[in-house]
C-alpha cells in the first residue's frame, strides 16, 4: 500500500500490513480533468492545479485536526494508474483499505458551509459509484463541506481514535437517501443476511465515468476479487462479477457442508442448549446491574482479561452468565473482527466436563476462519478412526483465535469440572495456557468459590466487592432446602425415590423418564447367587417419577445449570387420559424426555457427610455402592430380557423393554467403577453363550459402529476377551482362576491381550501376561497386542509387552506392524521405543500403508517422518494403499512432509499403488493446490496414467476442484485423455455434477461424445447422477442423446433406472429414442420398472415406450417389475397390455420371477391377468 506523508507530500510503500502506520483515507468526487496523478505528486508537477491543491488541502486538514496521524491515502494519486497490474490490485483491495483506515474523510465540494442539511442530502457524492464502498467500508466517515467544516458523521463514534470533532450522527438521514439499512451503515458485517440483489440495488441509481466501474466498485461490497479489465464494457464486467458471486456462493455451500461434516466428526458438546435453557428462566432486567458495573465494563472494553463471578451453589450464576453472553453477542454483531464462544460445564453430562470438551466445542465455534480452518481440514482428512488430541486441538484453537482482533470466552460452572483423576487441574492448566498464548482473549468464568479455582486470581481476574455482595444476598445454603424436600417424600414412595436418585446421580448418560420408571421395578438383591427381581406387575406410570422427586429433578434436553427458588418447583401432570400435559412453561414431556438432577449441588449434598447428620440420612449416596447397584440392576435386567417370552430379537424390543439399551451398553461402565471382589452376575453373562449373544446383538462393545440388532461382524469373542476389552478386573481374575483359555481367538481384536492392549488397560494386560498370554499371538484387527498398543500410543503397555518378549517386527493386522501403527498415529515416543528395541524402519509390512514412512506421511506427522528417514527408511519404497510415502503425503495435502520427502530424494514421478497412480494425482484429487504446484515445479508429468482416476485431471475433475483443474490444464493436461474408472475427465465431472468444471473442460476442447468405461459417455454419467444443469450443458454443446455405450446402454436408460424424472423429460424432449436397445436393462422402460419408479414408467409409456419390448437381464418390463415386487408398476404395465406370459430374461417370465421372490400379491395380480399357472410347476 502506498501512502502519502502529510508533512512533505512524499510517498512511502508499506508491504507488511502489520507494520503499516495509521492513516486517514480520502473520499471525494473526482474532477472531470485536473486531478493530481501519482506522477504529478511524485515529481511535484502541476502543483498549482486544482487537483494538487485538493491533495494539499486534505493533508493540511489532517495536520491541523488529526495531528497524531502522519499519512494519507487518496485514490487519485496513491495508485499508479499507468500500471494495469497495480490498478487491478488496488481495485481488489480498496474496500479493505477503507475499512482499516483510522477514519474516512469525505469532502463534499458541492456543499457549502452554512448550507442546510438538505444540501448534504442532495450532494452528488451520493450519486457516484465508487463512493458507495467509501460509505460502507470505513468504521467512521466524517463529512466536511467545501470550506472544510464538519457536517457530521456515520458509523461508530466510539471508534473515533483521532478524537476529532465529528459532529452529529447522520446515519438515519443517509439511510433515507441511499436506501441502505442504518445497521449496515453502522457496521457493514450486519449486511451478511442480505441478498446480492439487495446489494446491487444500492448501486442502481449511481453513476461512474467508466462503465466497468459500476461492477468494479462492488467488488469489496460483495466479497470478490477479480481485478480490472477495462475495455470489457459494462456487460462483460457484470457477467464476470455475477459468475464470481455464483462461484463464491457454491464454494461457500461446499465449505459449509464440509464444515458440518467436520463438526459432526468432532461431535462437540452443544453449549447452546444449556444457554437457551438458562434464558428461559431469565426475567426482564435480571442481571442488568452486572452489565452496568464498572468492573464488567472494564472487562468488556478495557484491560481486564478475566472476570470471575463466584458464589455459592444455587445463587443464579448461570443466569448471570447467560445475560453476559447475550450482551457480548450483541456487541460482537456491531463490532468488526470480534468473536465470542461459550461453554457450560455440567456435572450431569460427561461430555461437558473436561478441557478436551472445551477445546472441541470452542474449535467448532471459532474454527471457520483461516488458518485454523485449514488445520481443522487437515485433521479431518488424516483422522480415519482417531479424533485430534488436546495438543492438536489447542494449536487449531490458537490459530483460530489469532484470526480475530478480540475474542470473548464465557465458561459457566467451572466447578462442575470433576476433581477426580486430575480432570479439573488439567482444565485449569489448559485455560491458563490459553490465556498466556492468546493475548486477545477475554474470559468470563463463573463457579463456586472453591480453593483450586483460586488460580484464576493470578490471571488479572476481577471480583468486585459489589458483585460479591449482590451474589451473597441471593438464596442461602441449599442443604436445608434439600433436606426438607427429601423428608417431604411420602414414606411409601421413599424406596422408589432412593432408587431414582441412585440412577440420576450415577447413570452414564441422563436416563429418560421411561428408563427411570423401568429401573424402579428392578431389585438386584444383595445376594448375587439369587436371580434378582424385575417386577413387571408393579410397573407404574413414568409420570410418577416427577411427582415423587419434585424440586430435585428437571426434565428436558438441556441442563438448566444454577437454580433458584422460582425454578425449584414441580410440574403438574395429568395422565388420566393416558396423555401427559405440563401446566407450567408449556413444555411437553414424554417417556423419552431426559431427567437430570436439578443441580450439581443436589448430588454433592447426597454424597456429603452433612446429610448423615440430618433426618434425610437414608438418602445418602456412596459412589462405590451405587455403581455396584447399577451394575447389578443392569445385569438382572439383561437376564430378565434373555428369559422373556415377549422378546422378538428385533428393534421392537427396545420399546418393549425400556431399560434394555441402557443395560446392554452401560453395565460394564458401572462394573469398571465398582470396588468389590464379587463378580458372579458379570461372569454369568459373559460365560453364557446365549446371554452373551443376546447382549452383543443389542450392544457390541468392539463394534460401536453397529446399531442395536445389527448382526455383529466376525466371530464372537470369549468371556475373557470381553472382560479384558471392558477392563472388568474382577471378572478377568475370576475367569483366569477358572481356567479360561487365555489365548483363545475371537472378537474384532482377536484375543484378550490385544483387546486390553488397545484399551491401554495396564492392570489387565499384566494379569493376562502373568497368566501366560502369548504376547506374539496373531489375529484380530491389529494383528497382535503390540500393534494394538502402539496404535493407541500407550507407552506403558508398549514397554510391558516388549519386556515380555513381544516381537517388534511381527507382521499382520491393519497396520502391518507395530512401527507402522505408531507412525500413523504420530506417537513419537512409541516410535522411538520400537526402533530402540529393533523395529525395522525399512520393513515392508502389509496393512493399509505398506511401511511406517508411508503411514506417518499420510498422517502429516513431520517429526515421525524425520525420525524414520534418519533411521534409514526408503523414501521411494513401493507398497500399500498409496504406493509410496510421497503419494500418501500428497493426498493428505501435507506440504512440509512433501517437501521433506522430496528433499530426501522421493521421486515425484514414481507410480503409486491402488487408488492413486502418482503423487500428482493424489494431490489433485485432494484439491491441494500448493502440493500440486510443488509437484509440477519439480517435473511431475501432468498426463501420467495410472490409478482409479487414470490421471490427475480426471481425479481433480471428479472431486470438482476448479483451481486444480485450471492449474493442470495450464500445465498441458490432456482434456481428452482416456482410461480410468470414469473414462475421461469430462465424464468424471459430469458424474458428480460439477457444472463449472464441466464448462471449463468443454471450453478447453473436451469431446462431449467421447466413449469409455462403465457409464459410456459424459451425458450418460450426468443423467445417471440426475444433474439436470450438466445434462443441459452437454446437450447444448452437442452431446448425442442417442449415443450407445456403458452399462446402461444410453443416457435415458441410466436416468430411468435412477428415477430422475426431470432428466428423463429433458432427454425425451431432446429426441432420445424411447425404445433404444442396449445395456443391462435392454431399454429405458425395463430400467424404470426394475426400480419401481411409477412416474418415470408413466412418462415413458406416454412417450411411446413399447411395453412388450424384449431384451436385457429381465427380458421385459413386466418381468422386471414383478421381480422387484412393484405392484403399482405391474398394474400399470398390465393396463397397458403387457404380455403376461412373455418369456425371457433371468426369471423366465413375470409369474416365475414374482413367485421366486415371494411377492404373493404380484403373483395373484398376474394370475388374475391370465398368467399361465403351469409356469409355476417348473420352479
Amino acid at each position: 500500500m502506498r501512502l502519502l506523508n502529510v508533512e512533505n507530500l512524499t510517498f512511502a510503500e508499506f508491504q507488511d500490513d502489520k507494520k503499516r502506520p495509521s492513516y486517514v483515507i480520502a473520499s471525494h468526487r473526482w474532477l472531470k480533468d485536473g486531478e493530481a496523478t501519482f506522477q504529478d505528486v511524485r515529481d511535484f508537477r502541476n502543483v498549482n492545479g486544482e487537483g494538487y491543491q485538493k491533495v494539499k488541502a486534505f493533508a493540511e486538514y489532517i495536520k491541523s485536526n488529526i495531528p497524531h496521524v502522519e499519512w494519507l491515502w487518496m485514490d487519485t494519486c496513491c495508485i499508479n494508474k499507468e500500471s494495469a497490474a497495480e490498478l487491478s490490485e488496488a481495485i481488489n483491495t480498496m474496500f479493505e483499505w477503507y475499512h482499516n483506515a483510522e477514519l474516512c474523510l469525505a469532502y463534499l465540494a458541492d456543499v457549502k458551509t452554512g448550507d442546510g442539511i438538505s444540501s448534504f442530502e442532495q450532494s452528488v457524492w451520493f450519486e457516484r459509484g465508487w463512493t458507495l464502498q467509501e460509505l460502507l467500508a470505513p468504521q467512521t466517515v466524517v463529512f466536511v463541506t467545501k470550506g472544510w467544516q464538519v457536517i457530521g458523521h456515520k458509523g461508530d463514534s466510539t471508534s473515533n481514535k483521532c478524537r476529532l470533532f465529528i459532529g452529529c450522527n447522520l446515519g438515519k438521514r443517509i439511510a433515507q437517501v441511499t436506501g441502505i439499512p442504518e445497521e449496515v451503515l453502522y457496521n457493514y458485517e450486519a449486511s451478511a443476511g442480505l441478498s446480492v440483489d439487495d446489494n446491487l440495488k444500492w448501486m442502481k441509481s449511481r453513476k461512474t465515468t467508466k462503465p466497468e466501474d459500476m461492477s468494479y466498485a462492488l467488488y469489496g461490497i460483495l466479497g470478490v476479487t477479480l481485478g480490472a479489465n477495462y475495455g470489457e464494457k459494462h456487460a462483460g464486467a457484470r457477467q464476470r462479477l455475477m459468475a464470481a458471486i455464483h462461484q463464491r456462493d457454491n464454494l461457500a455451500i461446499q465449505h459449509a457442508k464440509q464444515y458440518r461434516e467436520i463438526a459432526d466428526w468432532l461431535s462437540p458438546p452443544d453449549p447452546w442448549t444449556n444457554h437457551e435453557s438458562a434464558r428461559q428462566r431469565h426475567e426482564p432486567q435480571t442481571g442488568a446491574w452486572l452489565l452496568r458495573h464498572d468492573k464488567y465494563l472494564a472487562w468488556k472494553y478495557r484491560s481486564t482479561r478475566v472476570f470471575w463471578v463466584h458464589g455459592k451453589a444455587g445463587c443464579g450464576k448461570t443466569v448471570l452468565c447467560s445475560t453476559a453472553i447475550e450482551d457480548i453477542r450483541t456487541h460482537c454483531q456491531n463490532a468488526s473482527n470480534v468473536g465470542y464462544a461459550i461453554f457450560y460445564f455440567s456435572f450431569s453430562d460427561n461430555h461437558k466436563q473436561t478441557y478436551q470438551n472445551i477445546l472441541v466445542s470452542l474449535v467448532v465455534q471459532l474454527g471457520r476462519r483461516e488458518p485454523g480452518l485449514s488445520m481443522l481440514r487437515q485433521a479431518y482428512e488424516k483422522a480415519e478412526r482417531r479424533l485430534p488430541g488436546p495438543d492438536e486441538l489447542q494449536k487449531i484453537l490458537l490459530s483460530s483465535l489469532a484470526s480475530y482482533d478480540q475474542v470473548y470466552l464465557h465458561l459457566d460452572a467451572l466447578d462442575e469440572c470433576p476433581e477426580s483423576d486430575g480432570v479439573r487441574q488439567n482444565a485449569l492448566n489448559g485455560i491458563g495456557q490459553l490465556l498466556e498464548q492468546a493475548p486477545n482473549v477475554r474470559m468470563l468464568v463463573t463457579s463456586r468459590d472453591v480453593p483450586d479455582l483460586q488460580t484464576l486470581k493470578k490471571s488479572k481476574s476481577t471480583r468486585p466487592k459489589s458483585v460479591e455482595a449482590a451474589l451473597l444476598t441471593l438464596p442461602k445454603d441449599l442443604d436445608e432446602t434439600y433436606e426438607r424436600m427429601l423428608n417431604n417424600i411420602d414414606q411409601d414412595d421413599r424406596p422408589y425415590a432412593f432408587t431414582f436418585l441412585r440412577w440420576l446421580a450415577y447413570a452414564q448418560s441422563p436416563p429418560s423418564l421411561g428408563e427411570l420408571a423401568e429401573a424402579s421395578i428392578v431389585d438386584p438383591t444383595d445376594d448375587q447367587t439369587a436371580d434378582g427381581i424385575v417386577d413387571v406387575e408393579n410397573r407404574g406410570g413414568w409420570g410418577d417419577t416427577l411427582e415423587i422427586l419434585a424440586g430435585l429433578v428437571m426434565v428436558g434436553g438441556a441442563d438448566n445449570g444454577d437454580i433458584d427458588d422460582e425454578t425449584a418447583r414441580s410440574d403438574a401432570l395429568d395422565d388420566s387420559k393416558g396423555e401427559l400435559s405440563v401446566t407450567e412453561g408449556g413444555q411437553r414431556i414424554h417417556k423419552d424426555s431426559k431427567v437430570r438432577l436439578a443441580h450439581f449441588s443436589v448430588k454433592e449434598y447426597l454424597e456429603s457427610s452433612r446429610i448423615l447428620a440430618s433426618d434425610a440420612k437414608a438418602f445418602h449416596l456412596d459412589p462405590n455402592k451405587e455403581h455396584r447397584f447399577l451394575t447389578q440392576s443392569c445385569l438382572v435386567y439383561l437376564v430378565h430380557y434373555s428369559s422373556s417370552s415377549r422378546k422378538t430379537s428385533t428393534k421392537q424390543d427396545l420399546a418393549a423393554f425400556p431399560l434394555l439399551a441402557y443395560a446392554a451398553k452401560s453395565w460394564a461402565y458401572h462394573a469398571s467403577l465398582q470396588q468389590c471382589s464379587g463378580s458372579t452376575r458379570e461372569l454369568s453373562l459373559l460365560t453364557s453363550e446365549v446371554m452373551k449373544r443376546e447382549w452383543l446383538l443389542v450392544h457390541s462393545p468392539d463394534q460401536l459402529w453397529k446399531g442395536s440388532f445389527e448382526t455383529p461382524e466376525g466371530t464372537i469373542g470369549t468371556a475373557l476377551y470381553y472382560a479384558s476389552l471392558l477392563s472388568i478386573e474382577t471378572a478377568v481374575q475370576g475367569l483366569l482362576s477358572a481356567g479360561a483359555d487365555i489365548n483363545a481367538q475371537g472378537g474384532i481384536y482377536g484375543n484378550a491381550l490385544q483387546a486390553a492392549s488397545y484399551g491401554g488397560y495396564e492392570k489387565v494386560v499384566q494379569m493376562l501376561m502373568d497368566a501366560g498370554a502369548d504376547v506374539n499371538a496373531q489375529g484380530g484387527d491389529f494383528g497382535n497386542a503390540l500393534q494394538a498398543a502402539s496404535a493407541g500410543g500407550d507407552e506403558k503397555v508398549v514397554q510391558m509387552l516388549m519386556d515380555a518378549g513381544a516381537d517388534v517386527n511381527a507382521q499382520g493386522g491393519q497396520y502391518g506392524n507395530a512401527l507402522q501403527a505408531a507412525s500413523r498415529g504420530g506417537h513419537e515416543k512409541v516410535v522411538q521405543m520400537l526402533m530402540d528395541a529393533g523395529a525395522d524402519p525399512k520393513a515392508k509390512g502389509g496393512g493399509q500403508y505398506g511401511n511406517a514412512l508411508q503411514a506417518a506421511s499420510r498422517g502429516g506427522h513431520e517429526k515421525v517422518v524425520q525420525m524414520l528417514m534418519d533411521a534409514g527408511a526408503d523414501v521411494n519404497a513401493q507398497r500399500g494403499h498409496y504406493g509410496n510415502a510421497l503419494v500418501a503425503a500428497s493426498r493428505g495435502g501435507h506440504e512440509k512432509v512433501v517437501q521433506m520427502l522430496m528433499d530426501a530424494g522421493a521421486d515425484p514421478k514414481a507410480k503409486g499403488g491402488g487408488q492413486y497412480g502418482n503423487a500428482l494425482q493424489a494431490a489433485s484429487e485432494g484439491g491441494h493446490e500448493k502440493v500440486v504446484q510443488m509437484l509440477m515445479d519439480v517435473g511431475a508429468d501432468v498426463n501420467a496414467q495410472g490409478g482409479q482416476c487414470a490421471n490427475a485431471l480426471q481425479a481433480a475433475s471428479f472431486e470438482g476442484h476448479e483451481k486444480v483443474v485450471q492449474m493442470l490444464m495450464d500445465a498441458g493436461a490432456d482434456v481428452n485423455a482416456q482410461r480410468g474408472h470414469y473414462g475421461n475427465a469430462l465424464q468424471a465431472a459430469s458424474f458428480e455434477g460439477h457444472e463449472k468444471v464441466v464448462q471449463m473442460l468443454m471450453d478447453a476442447g473436451a469431446n462431449v461424445n467421447a466413449q469409455g468405461r462403465f457409464l459410456g459417455n459424459a451425458l450418460t454419467a450426468a443423467s445417471y447422477g440426475g444433474h439436470e444443469k450438466v445434462v443441459q450443458m452437454l446437450m447444448d454443446a452437442g452431446a448425442d442423446v442417442n449415443a450407445q455405450g456403458g452399462d446402461f446402454g444410453n443416457a435415458l436408460q441410466a436416468a430411468s433406472e435412477q428415477g430422475h424424472e426431470k432428466v428423463v423429460h429433458m432427454l425425451i424432449d431432446g429426441g432420445e429414442d424411447i425404445n433404444a436397445q442396449g445395456g443391462q436393462y435392454g431399454n429405458a422402460l425395463q430400467a424404470a420398472s426394475a426400480g419401481g419408479d411409477e412416474k418415470v414408467v408413466q412418462m415413458l409409456m406416454d412417450a411411446g415406450a413399447d411395453v412388450n419390448a424384449q431384451g436385457g437381464q429381465y427380458g421385459n418390463a413386466l418381468q422386471a417389475a414383478s421381480y422387484g415386487g412393484h405392484e403399482k408398476v405391474v398394474q400399470m404395465l398390465l393396463d397397458a397390455r403387457a404380455d403376461v406370459n412373455a418369456q425371457g430374461g433371468r426369471g423366465g417370465n413375470a409369474l416365475q420371477a414374482a413367485s421366486k421372490r415371494g411377492h404373493e400379491k404380484v403373483v395373484q395380480m398376474l394370475m388374475d391377468a391370465a398368467a399361465d399357472h403351469r409356469a409355476l410347476i417348473s420352479i
